[in-house]
C-alpha cells in the first residue's frame, strides 16, 4: 500500500472553473517575477500545481495507474518547486498552451475563456518569456513591468465568470489538436531565433516572418488536401481523433443502453427519454423532431440547425454555434443509435402483443376443442339412447344417471378454464370407474375395447377423458374414410403404472405430419389440428406422457403412460 491509495483531490464545483483556471494562469505568471524572493516564487509554483490539479483533477481511484500518475506528478512537481528553472517553466507554459488548446470548448463562453488563455500564454511565451532568456533589448524596465502587469488582466476577468452548469467538466481533450498547438508554438519561437541569427533582423520582425512562414505551409498543405481529397477528407483529418474521447457520449450511451432504465416504458417514452438524454450535450441548444407519435421539442431554437432522417424519425438539432464535422458525426451516431433502440423497443412491444394473442388464440382453441368433445359425448349418449329398443328403457337410464353429472362436471370444469385459464387442476377418480364411463360413451361404435386392471389407480380423469376422446374421435374419422378399419383400446393398471393405448389398423400417418404431431397445431380435414397438441402440453406436469408408438400401415398407435423413473 503507498501513501496515495487513500489519497483523493476534492471536487470544485463546476462553476468555478473559470475561476481556477484563472488561478492556475496568474500563480504561474507570477512565480518568476523578479522582486521576489525564491522561496516566494517557489510557494507560488507550489501553488499553481495544486490549483492546476483542482482545475484538472487525476483519474478516478477506480484508475488502476492512479498511484503511478500520482507518484510521477509528485516527483515532477518536486522537480519544478525545488529547481526553479526557467527553462523548465517555459517548457510547463507550453504544455499548459497544448492542454488549452485541446480542450473541446463547445459553448461560447468557454471558447472566449480558451482563446483568451491561448493569448496570454502566448504573449507570455513570445514577449516576456523571451525578453527574460534572450538579450533581446525589446523592453525598457519600465514597458516590462507595464506589460507584465496588463497581462494578468487577462487571467483576473476569468475570476468574474461563472461557468455554466452541466454534468462533468469541460475536459473533453483532444490530444492531437494540443499536441499540434504546442508544436507550432515551439516551432515559431525557435524558427525566430533562427530567422534573427541568420538574417540579423529584429525579434519582432524575425516572429513575424516565422509566423507568416508557418502559416502559408499549413494553407499550401491544407490546399492540396483539399484539391485531391475535397473538403470532407480534411475534415476528417482533424475530427477523426475525436470520436472516442467524449465522456458525455459515453455517458449518454450508458445510460440509453441499459435495459433497467427503459424496461417498463413505451416506445414513446423511451424515444423521449432518449432526447432529453441528448439535450445535455453541452453545445446542443434544442432539439425538435417528428415521430409515427407526433411532434415534440426541447430547449430553444437557433439559427444553426441540422436535420437528421433516420428511418421513421425527423430530428433536428440546434446549437448555438456552427456544428463541426466531429459533432454532426456524433450526433448522427447517437441518433441512429436512437432509432434503433427504438425499433428494437417497437418490434418488443408487437412481439409482446402477438405473444398475448397467440395465448388467447391457444385458449380459446383449447377451449373449443373441449366443448366439441363435450358435445361428441353428448352426441355419443344421444345415439346410444336412439339406438335402444323400448323395452330396454331401464338401461337407456341407467346410462343417462351415469354420464349426465359427468358431463355436468365436465362443463363446470371447462367453463372454470374459461374464466381462469391460467389454472390448471384436474379431479382424481378411480381408474375402474373412469374406464366404465369411458366404455358407456362409445357404446355401440364398434370399438373394441381391452382392459388389464390389477390395481384401481388413481387417475386425473379430466386429462384421461380428453385425450381418450381426442384419440378415440380421431379414428373414428378416420373411419369415416377408410371404412373397414378396426379401433382398440386397451387399459393397463398395475401398482405403479398406468397405460392407455388406442391403435387402429388404417393407414399411417403422414412423415411431414408425424413429425411435429405433438408438437404443433397440424393440417386437418376433421377439425382444428390442435387436439394432440394440446393434448400433450395438458401431460407436461402430471407425470404423464403422450407418444406415438407406431406408425406404420396397418398399425398405428398412440400411447398415454405413466412417467417411469428412468424415462
Amino acid at each position: 500500500m503507498t501513501p496515495f491509495d487513500n489519497f483523493s483531490i476534492p471536487k470544485i464545483p463546476t462553476k468555478h472553473e473559470h475561476r481556477l483556471f484563472g488561478l492556475v494562469l496568474i500563480s504561474l505568471h507570477l512565480t518568476l517575477w523578479n522582486p521576489f524572493v525564491d522561496w516566494v516564487s517557489q510557494a507560488l509554483l507550489l501553488a499553481h500545481f495544486g490549483l492546476f490539479l483542482l482545475w484538472q483533477p487525476l483519474p478516478d481511484r477506480n484508475e488502476p495507474l492512479k498511484k503511478y500518475s500520482m507518484l510521477l506528478s509528485a516527483v515532477m512537481i518536486i522537480i519544478f518547486v525545488v529547481t526553479l528553472n526557467h527553462w523548465l517553466i517555459v517548457l510547463w507554459k507550453v504544455m499548459l498552451l497544448g492542454l488549452a488548446g485541446g480542450q473541446d470548448a463547445s459553448r461560447p463562453r468557454d471558447r472566449v475563456i480558451n482563446l483568451s488563455a491561448l493569448i496570454f500564454l502566448t504573449l507570455d511565451l513570445f514577449i516576456i518569456d523571451s525578453n527574460h532568456l534572450f538579450p533581446l533589448g525589446l523592453l525598457t524596465e519600465a514597458s516590462s513591468v507595464g506589460l507584465y502587469y496588463g497581462l494578468l488582466l487577462i487571467p483576473f476577468s476569468f475570476l468574474l465568470v461563472e461557468s455554466e452548469e452541466r454534468v462533468g467538466r469541460q475536459g473533453q481533450m483532444d490530444f492531437f489538436h494540443g499536441l499540434t498547438l504546442a508544436l507550432l508554438v515551439i516551432l515559431i519561437g525557435l524558427g525566430s531565433l533562427v530567422h534573427m541569427e541568420y538574417s540579423n533582423l529584429s525579434y519582432p520582425m524575425a516572429l513575424f516572418r516565422t509566423a507568416l512562414i508557418v502559416a502559408i505551409f499549413i494553407l499550401g498543405i491544407s490546399w492540396l488536401w483539399v484539391l485531391f481529397g475535397g473538403f470532407d477528407a480534411l475534415d476528417q483529418v482533424w475530427a477523426r481523433n475525436l470520436l472516442s474521447v467524449s465522456n458525455s457520449f459515453e455517458h449518454w450511451l450508458a445510460t440509453l443502453t441499459q435495459p433497467g432504465n427503459y424496461k417498463h416504458m413505451t416506445p414513446e417514452q423511451f424515444l423521449t427519454s432518449g432526447f432529453k438524454q441528448l439535450i445535455n450535450l453541452p453545445w446542443i441548444a434544442g432539439i425538435r423532431w417528428e415521430s409515427p407519435y407526433g411532434e415534440g421539442s426541447m430547449g430553444q431554437e437557433s439559427r444553426y440547425q441540422v436535420v437528421f432522417n433516420p428511418q421513421s424519425l425527423k430530428v433536428s438539432v440546434h446549437t448555438a454555434q456552427r456544428m463541426s464535422g466531429t459533432h454532426y458525426a456524433h450526433v448522427k451516431l447517437l441518433i441512429q443509435l436512437l432509432e434503433y433502440f427504438h425499433q428494437a423497443k417497437r418490434r418488443e412491444e408487437e412481439l409482446a402483443h402477438q405473444a398475448h394473442l397467440q395465448a388467447v388464440h391457444e385458449t380459446g382453441a383449447k377451449l373449443t376443442h373441449d366443448i366439441k368433445n363435450l358435445i361428441q359425448s353428448l352426441h355419443n349418449i344421444t345415439a346410444a339412447i336412439e339406438i335402444v329398443e323400448p323395452s330396454s328403457f331401464g338401461e337407456t337410464q341407467r346410462l343417462l344417471q351415469n354420464q349426465i353429472p359427468l358431463l355436468s362436471q365436465r362443463l363446470k370444469l371447462t367453463l372454470d378454464k374459461l374464466q381462469k385459464p391460467e389454472q390448471t387442476s384436474y379431479k382424481s377418480a378411480p381408474i375402474r370407474h373412469w374406464w366404465k364411463n369411458l366404455n358407456a360413451r362409445y357404446h355401440k361404435r364398434n370399438i373394441h375395447f381391452v382392459e388389464n386392471i390389477l390395481w384401481n389407480s388413481e387417475i386425473p380423469e379430466d386429462l384421461f377423458d380428453n385425450i381418450a376422446e381426442n384419440l378415440l374421435e380421431n379414428a373414428l374419422n378416420k373411419r369415416n374414410r377408410e371404412p373397414q378399419i378396426n379401433i382398440y383400446v386397451t387399459l393397463n393398471s398395475s401398482e405403479n403404472k398406468v397405460s392407455l393405448q388406442v391403435c387402429d389398423d388404417g393407414s399411417a400417418i403422414p412423415a411431414n405430419i408425424e413429425r411435429i404431431l405433438l408438437e404443433r397445431s397440424v393440417p386437418s380435414r376433421d377439425g382444428f389440428g390442435i387436439g394432440l397438441y394440446h393434448a400433450a402440453k395438458q401431460t407436461l406436469h402430471t407425470g404423464y406422457r403422450l407418444k406415438l408408438t407406431h406408425n406404420e400401415p396397418q398399425h398405428v398407435c398412440f400411447v398415454l403412460r405413466s412417467i417411469e423413473p428412468n424415462d
